[in-house]
């Protein structure tokens, strides 16, 4: 049977009114890719955190979000899903709309870099799911573990209302792996972990050292100081040469800021004590001198054929580095003395690779270094907080 011409132009015009055109958008910071981390390398179980998502209303009405759908794809078929109802919606914008009211986004830009995010330096963040004009959800921290290698992760907003705002989607290419290139440990000898990319470590959850690494040393006495570890020196890694873990050159150097022994925990000092200390102390430099949270840092640049990545040398010694900006340096060249400088409860060395020339304003990168073994690992795999790491001549 033949159509008439007139019936299919109302059809394609109902269709229209009750779905209005998308003019909400999903947004995401870092704002184009992610990258995994093994939870089990003989396995291929692996995990991605998506770190922080918008979604910001650019119409002139209100918008209800019904559902958020987050998708991982490998080419171009959904292998896996997870659904945010309404209910759990309702909590996680009541959340986003304190966050935005506390001043944190501006105070911890380099988490959150809202004018990246959100399009905006100060932007309006609803505290229920229907957004007004102009204004936008948060959506926190999501961590997601999966079998094989998704190539992207999609983000589709889904909403309720007659007629219905046309849903809205976002994507991020994930890679795998590791930064191409090949790299040194930058300590030498038998070293701690303290703190690598697992969820439970506070690194993975931070846009800047989500792979970061957390380095000391323990002592025969199964402890990482001598004596009650009241001083610097009565720590083990305390001094030890910190080393260049490719050939690059030096974009950033901060050389002056002290130890940081006021950070030191005291000797009969309860775990809750101390923490609430640390917290000040962390809010104090937040508030203040940020630039000193790494403390005395050296930040290298190194290029290959993928790409420029970076490397940031953190919590040094003070005055301990000769380098300045512009110096070429060789792989396993010294970059100065691990301290405890910035931003550091006892002396170690903060490592990281990231994407930009600052140890905070940056995304961090996953790294592999060629000259290390994991004793006790059944098989190659990447580094995990708690485990030791020995290098090789």
């Amino acid at each position: 049977m033949r159509i008439p011409r007139m019936f299919v132009a109302l059809l394609f015009l109902a269709v229209l009114s009750n779905a209005q055109a998308s003019e909400v958008e999903v947004r995401f910071y870092p704002a184009t890719k992610i990258w995994s981390h093994p939870l089990e390398n003989a396995r291929q179980f692996n995990s991605v955190v998506l770190q922080n998502t918008a979604i910001v209303n650019h119409s002139d009405k209100p918008v209800t979000l019904q559902t958020l759908r987050i998708d991982l794809l490998r080419g171009g078929s959904v292998v896996q899903s997870q659904f945010i109802d309404a209910a759990r919606l309702d909590a996680i914008a009541k959340a986003g709309a304190a966050l935005g009211t506390s001043g944190m986004l501006q105070l911890v830009d380099f988490q959150f870099a809202p004018k990246q995010l959100f399009g905006k330096d100060k932007p309006t963040i609803s505290g229920q799911r229907t957004l007004a004009p102009g204004s936008a959800f948060y959506l926190p921290q999501q961590l997601l573990a999966f079998h094989g290698s998704p190539e992207q992760l999609r983000v589709s907003a889904e909403f309720s209302g007659d007629p219905a705002q046309a849903p809205a989607s976002g994507t991020l290419q994930i890679h795998h792996g590791s930064v191409p290139g090949k790299y040194r440990f930058p300590l030498e000898g038998r070293w701690f972990i303290a703190a690598g990319a697992t969820p439970y470590s506070h690194h993975r959850w931070a846009v800047p050292e989500e792979f970061a690494l957390d380095i000391l040393q323990i002592g025969a006495n199964g402890l990482t100081f001598r004596g009650d570890g009241s001083k610097m020196s009565d720590y083990y890694a305390y001094g030890a040469a910190v080393l260049a873990v490719a050939d690059g050159e030096v974009v950033a150097v901060l050389n002056n800021v002290p130890d940081n022994v006021e950070m030191l925990r005291a000797a009969g000092e309860s775990q809750s004590d101390f923490r609430q200390r640390l917290i000040a102390g962390q809010d104090a430099m937040l508030t203040g001198a940020r630039e000193k949270i790494p403390g005395t840092h050296v930040i290298l640049r190194h290029d290959n054929e993928s790409g420029t990545v970076y490397s940031v040398y953190a919590h040094l010694q003070p005055n301990s580095s000769m380098l300045k900006v512009g110096d070429k340096v060789k792989s396993g060249a010294r970059i100065g003395k691990l301290g405890g400088s910035g931003n550091s409860t006892e002396p170690h060395l903060h490592f990281h690779l990231c994407d930009a020339p600052d140890a905070l304003n940056c995304a961090g990168m996953p790294v592999s270094f060629d000259n290390i073994e994991i004793p006790f690992s059944d098989w190659n795999r990447a580094i995990q907080s708690g485990d030791i790491v020995v290098t090789q001549p």
